[in-house]
């Protein structure tokens, strides 16, 4: 990201607002913070879409962002919305895949984004912690898809 210094306190404080980063330690925040960008999206810009090849993993620091699946007849299926502390995007940083579903601004937001080369150059310990903290949201994402499953009308 290339912070100025008298940024990265800033910066460093807001990731560890997030639900995701809190297991970091300062050091391992400043590493990601280098690493990687924090964007800003507008009220329906698109963050990736669908089929699109994109290495890059996502976590959202503020606002909240659409998860959609184009169905049948060129519909548009919303699969989720998630907000701040929550990350997208594993599979194409893990799998090396295109998109399986588009991300869409559902507010104005700001997301932290890291490609997959430059989680590959991080040091070891913040690269297994991030791969760890991939591994917690996955399986509570599947939690929660299996409890949908079993009894729908829990959610």
């Amino acid at each position: 990201m290339g912070i100025k210094e008298h940024e990265a306190e800033k910066y460093t404080a807001l990731l560890h607002e997030v639900k995701f980063f809190k297991p970091f330690s300062v050091e391992d925040v400043r590493h990601l913070l280098d690493a990687g960008t924090i964007y800003r999206y507008k009220l329906h810009e698109y963050i990736f879409k669908e089929e699109e090849t994109d290495y890059s993993f996502f976590v959202i620091l503020r606002g909240s962002v659409k998860l959609l699946k184009q169905g049948a007849m060129s519909q548009k299926k919303e699969l989720a919305t998630m907000g701040a502390g929550e990350c997208f995007g594993e599979m194409g940083l893990i799998l090396h895949d295109k998109r399986t579903a588009t991300a869409l601004a559902a507010e104005a937001s700001y997301i932290f984004k890291i490609t997959s080369e430059n989680v590959d150059n991080l040091p070891t310990d913040t690269k297994g912690m991030l791969y760890r903290q991939f591994a917690l949201s996955l399986a509570e994402r599947l939690k929660e898809t299996t409890q949908s499953i079993i009894s729908p009308d829990h959610f």
